[in-house]
């Protein structure tokens, strides 16, 4: 039996479980955030002794004895603290292990520790910096090229969100397959359902059934240049508007927007930033059909998000999405604007394919929670302990 690394060997009672949540930058979370906040407060609820280090707790459903708020003094980078984060991880985490009598290490990104003093898990969502290096800053791209494989090595077991990503990751690292497990993300129960009472989308400017829906940012392999192209295609069949939500950098507004106008659709192209978290599940429920046409992901919670609420869903046909939706949505090939544009003809245009979407999607999202998802965690944090 390999001999553990562990601090306190000779613990009796629940295992104690350091997470890593410093990913958790500002109360307005998007994507690795979202999975940290909602993994760690499902954990919470099944196994009390743990210990989060983050740098806002806003969201975190924790007693104050669980948190830890580190990175306070530099709280003003917002989410550029991202560049901060590997300095702090390395020097001063370890520490912090030993000073807390921690079991195993948790870390809910794939930016872990090298050289972690007690058993390691941590969560892969993709490898984009890899696949897509222009969608990642450069110490991003840098940290998954030269430090993330001594991590991988040295690591009890790393978790891919998906068997794609799963698949990806073996075909980009030297990893042992029975390392390598997979453990799905889940969705937000009360907060993603579908909605009757939708009169809060008039401060949107958004009327119920009038648009059709994006939901994410809006970097090149998100494909939104040819939804718009393909919603291009059938603006003069159907009045709705095409609603794109979330976050975008200064550059991808003038993208977006000189997109629009090349396809004569500006007056139907609406940009909402980043939308507050509570009424997202307002904004899919609102909506005909969601769109998600991404050429690269490594689960897409938001197609899972807008299933829970009841809305047809339209996706790419490539990477982890279809694994994700299974016989729920309308699958395309993200590269073919003519076949997003028949897609969504197809989908407006038919009544009954709509109830019959959504029924579909109200029963394939049952089959994920963030209550399986943190179990099996927690299985594999113990396991980790006595492998």
């Amino acid at each position: 039996m390999r001999l553990l690394t562990c601090l306190n060997p000779c613990r009796e009672g629940p295992v104690r479980i350091g997470i890593d949540a410093t990913t958790i930058y500002t109360a307005r979370p998007t994507g690795l955030g979202i999975y940290s906040i909602n993994v760690i407060n499902e954990l919470a609820k099944i196994h009390d002794n743990i210990v989060v280090w983050t740098v806002d707790d806003s969201r975190l459903n924790l007693r104050p004895e669980q948190v830890r708020r580190v990175m306070q003094p530099f709280r003003f980078l917002g989410n550029q603290l991202f560049q901060l984060r590997p300095l702090w991880v390395q020097w001063i985490l370890p520490r912090l292990i030993k000073k807390e009598g921690v079991d195993i290490l948790y870390t809910t990104i794939p930016n872990g520790l090298c050289g972690s003093p007690v058993p390691h898990i941590l969560t892969v969502h993709d490898i984009i910096p890899l696949v897509f290096p222009e969608d990642a800053p450069r110490m991003v791209r840098w940290n998954f090229r030269y430090r993330l494989p001594k991590i991988f090595d040295q690591a009890t077991t790393v978790i891919a969100v998906s068997d794609y990503t799963r698949q990806d990751l073996l075909r980009h690292y030297a990893l042992d397959p029975a390392k390598v497990v997979v453990v799905s993300e889940g969705y937000d129960r009360e907060n993603f359902r579908p909605r009757n009472d939708l009169a809060g989308l008039e401060k949107y400017g958004l009327t119920p059934g009038g648009y059709l829906l994006y939901v994410g940012n809006s970097s090149p392999r998100k494909n939104v240049a040819r939804l718009i192209e393909g919603f291009a295609r059938v603006r003069d069949s159907f009045p709705h508007d095409l609603v794109l939500a979330g976050s975008k950098i200064p550059t991808q507004i003038a993208q977006i927007k000189s997109t629009a106008a090349r396809y004569k659709v500006s007056d139907r192209v609406k940009l909402l930033d980043y939308v507050p978290y509570g009424d997202l599940g307002l904004l899919y429920s609102g909506a005909a059909l969601f769109a998600f046409v991404s050429e690269y992901e490594g689960f897409g919670l938001p197609v899972l998000e807008a299933m829970a609420c009841g809305v047809p869903v339209l996706a790419a046909d490539s990477t982890s999405l279809p694994e994700v939706v299974g016989d729920a949505a309308m699958l395309v090939n993200p590269r073919d604007a003519k076949g997003i544009g028949d897609a969504l003809r197809t989908i407006l245009g038919d009544e009954w394919q709509r109830a019959e979407m959504k029924r579909k999607s109200l029963a394939r999202c049952r089959e994920f929670s963030w209550e399986k998802t943190a179990r099996e965690i927690l299985r594999l944090c113990k396991a980790g302990l006595s492998s």
